[in-house]
């Protein structure tokens, strides 16, 4: 492989770059950095001068590599074997009203601190500075992990920030989507020596895919109130038990609420980047445990405010019934296919990721190496999917904001042409059969 592609460069190149971070730890040299590319998305920028192309960002990528046993059929990939499976919620009041479903993501890292297990945990918050950009850090106390509560559906270079481990860090756990968590565990088949016993706990959250912050910007320019922003929550919540929804947070303390359900389903979709369409794990496979939201269970169920808790380890199995005998949780039983059934890339998006997939590889592009997808069966062609993934590349390819702006709204104007287009012809054709 030529010293080109033995650099992250090649993950950036093939638009197969995750955003992890991940490249910014393995680097001896510190020669890389993450800066916002004109898309919106965090991408790895290398300073020439002090790279050496020892491989090592290349080896480690999340998008590129997976160092780690991948079972050889597509339904194993997608929902793979689990040691438990509950449901839980936190036991203290505080963590578990302001918490994402059941606050367990800040419940176990308390607990953690609590025993003195850990120091430190690698955890992402939304600073309210008006940067509107999730902000990785190392959280020393309960008090900062109480900080960082709520989902933020949008990518974070979570893993960048691992140079800046703490000097007195007495053991870490951290919190992370797949793509993170990926990462961690490349490092710690690369570079065992320094990373291999790092985190006492990989705590993984459940992922659809992860807007770029053109999406946010898109939100202010068209649905917010014309004043300074100090930040977006993603998944407001007034009380124990709800959802939450969409808040924008101004400056002069008031908020506007986007209580519609699609609306960030169409933020997710069209702002997330192309590498997320080719990604198979939803529920966080290579983490010790992973946390969701009960997507499907009854609304008696969603009403008290629970996570789905998937474990893999038994390190997780072994924390979360420590949690659960010191108080910190509580745990319900969980039907698997009750979950399987609720959870979306489990169900109906499984095919579109299949499609994007073989689609891509067969127009001859660079796709992640997945030994259960190499030799998908021919699929029915799609023009809408080729279309859509070529937006995304041209997207991506954007060389300055306007630009890639320009991009964005020509393909919005694009869809709702092809939308009112596809309703036309279906009440045609439904007056045509009467």
């Amino acid at each position: 492989m030529d010293a080109e592609k033995r650099t992250v460069r090649f993950a950036t190149d093939n638009r197969l770059c995750t955003g992890c971070g991940t490249c910014v730890a393995a680097c001896p040299k510190r020669a890389i950095a993450m800066r916002e590319s004109p898309a919106g998305f965090p991408r790895p920028v290398i300073e020439e001068s002090q790279c050496t192309h020892c491989g090592l960002c290349y080896d480690v990528c999340s998008g590129v590599h997976y160092h780690f046993e991948l079972p050889a059929d597509v339904d194993g990939l997608f929902l793979p074997p689990l040691r438990a499976l509950y449901l839980g919620r936190a036991t203290d009041p505080a963590i578990h009203a302001l918490g994402q479903s059941g606050g367990m993501a800040t419940a176990l890292p308390t607990c953690l601190m609590g025993r003195r297990d850990i120091s430190h945990a690698l955890v992402t918050r939304m600073p309210a500075d008006g940067s509107l950009r999730p902000q990785a850090f190392f959280a020393s106390s309960p008090a900062e992990l109480l900080e960082c509560v709520g989902s933020k559906y949008c990518l974070n270079p979570l893993n960048a920030v691992l140079p800046q481990w703490p000097a007195e860090a007495a053991g870490a756990a951290m919190v992370g989507l797949p793509c993170h968590v990926h990462g961690i565990r490349n490092l710690q088949h690369v570079l065992p020596r320094r990373w291999g016993d790092a985190f006492k706990l990989v705590i993984g959250l459940f992922c659809l895919q992860a807007e770029g912050y053109l999406g946010i910007e898109h939100l202010l320019r068209h649905r917010s109130q014309d004043k300074p922003v100090s930040r977006v929550l993603y998944r407001k919540k007034a009380a124990a038990g709800e959802r939450g929804y969409p808040c924008i947070e101004y400056a002069d303390g008031t908020c506007q609420d986007f209580q519609e359900d699609f609306i960030w389903q169409f933020y997710n979709d069209t702002f997330a980047p192309l590498r997320c369409r080719f990604c198979f794990d939803q529920i966080n496979r290579m983490s010790d445990l992973a946390l969701g939201d009960p997507n499907g269970f009854s609304p008696d169920v969603l009403r008290q405010g629970l996570n789905v808790v998937a474990v893999y380890t038994a390190r997780g199995e072994e924390i979360l019934e420590r949690a659960r005998q010191d108080g910190a949780v509580e745990l319900f039983p969980c039907d698997r296919e009750q979950m399987r059934k609720g959870q979306v890339l489990l169900t109906s998006r499984k095919p579109r990721v299949l499609s994007a997939y073989s689609r891509w590889k067969r127009l001859g592009r660079t796709v992640p190496d997945v030994p259960a997808l190499r030799d998908l069966p021919a699929r029915p062609e799609r023009l809408s999917m080729r279309m859509f993934l070529e937006y995304l590349w041209k997207l991506e390819a954007a060389t300055s904001r306007p630009r890639a702006y320009r991009k964005l709204m020509r393909w919005i104007a694009f869809r709702g042409r092809a939308a009112k287009a596809k309703g036309w012809l279906a009440r045609l054709l439904g007056r045509g059969s009467q």
